[in-house]
């Protein structure tokens, strides 16, 4: 298992450096930002700030590798569906993404595994630091120091709850693009919330995350545990609002099909190809 807790140089994504990471690869190339001078001036941004650009391609899954990714042409390209992150659809995507790569491993960690056994959403650095301390040693994997822990978690709150500074540069008044879904709260200086609650996802976007997940599962029966686990966490749904959606997949598109046996939910997916999958996006887009 491979865990990664830095790489961010202490920045948040901010609301424009997707599209512009985008534009410098598709302007320069797949070794784009192997030219950090270079890269400094196209990006507009200070040289710690062009390899967290560069990291938060790969963590929201823009680019694979360092090369576009299939999501990445799709939203962000020139021709793209949504390049200025418009839509709140492409919002939940990149939630979605940012989870599932686990390319930045605390989100998946806190949103899908930190609250496995706890009755209340609320936590605290504190308490998060502890658990993946623990979760290190309990996987055999390599300790993490305080410090590298520490600036993940307070990279991780930032993504999701507006913080006041004291002093701004251009760059600082573009905040997380993730914070108008209102995923977190922050309950006082020490204490933050997870919102849990009933959403509305638009369809044809969770119909396409469903298939992300039926292709990574490599299975085309998927239980409804296993969507509360990974889509549900995700996207702060609450078991109603996880229910309601998947009901509605039925009406989305003939690919899926829903079944109850024996009290056990399941989403059945017949077979489909990636232009099912672009239909979907197009679909959300296009109306």
């Amino acid at each position: 298992m491979s865990l990664r807790f830095s790489g961010h140089d202490t920045f948040h994504c901010k609301q424009q450096w997707l599209l512009k990471g985008i534009r410098l690869i598709e302007e320069e190339g797949n070794t784009a930002f192997n030219n950090t001078s270079d890269a400094i001036k196209t990006l507009g941004v200070g040289k710690n700030m062009v390899s967290s650009v560069k990291y938060w391609l790969e963590s929201f899954n823009i680019t694979n590798n360092h090369k576009i990714s299939q999501i990445g042409k799709l939203l962000l390209s020139q021709n793209g569906f949504d390049p200025y992150l418009e839509d709140e659809g492409t919002l939940w995507l990149l939630q979605f993404h940012l989870c599932h790569s686990k390319y930045a491993s605390i989100f998946n960690l806190i949103f899908c595994k930190y609250f496995n056994d706890k009755v209340n959403y609320d936590f605290t650095e504190e308490k998060i630091l502890n658990f993946l301390k623990r979760h290190l040693e309990d996987n055999n994997i390599k300790a993490m120091s305080s410090n590298t822990l520490s600036n993940d978690f307070k990279v991780f709150t930032r993504s999701y709850v507006s913080s006041v500074r004291e002093s701004k540069t251009l760059e600082d008044d573009f905040n997380s693009p993730l914070l108008e879904l209102n995923l977190i709260e922050k309950l006082d200086n020490n204490t933050f919330k997870i919102n849990k609650t009933n959403r509305i996802i638009p369809p044809n976007i969770f119909a396409y995350s469903v298939l992300l997940i039926c292709e990574s599962e490599n299975s085309r029966s998927l239980s409804f545990r296993l969507i509360q686990e990974t889509i549900g966490n995700y996207f702060c749904l609450s078991n109603d609002s996880l229910e309601e959606h998947i009901h509605q997949l039925n009406f989305i598109s003939p690919l899926f099909v829903y079944n109850e046996d024996a009290g056990t939910a399941n989403i059945q997916i017949k077979d489909y190809d990636e232009n099912d999958k672009v239909n979907l996006l197009r679909r959300h887009y296009e109306n």
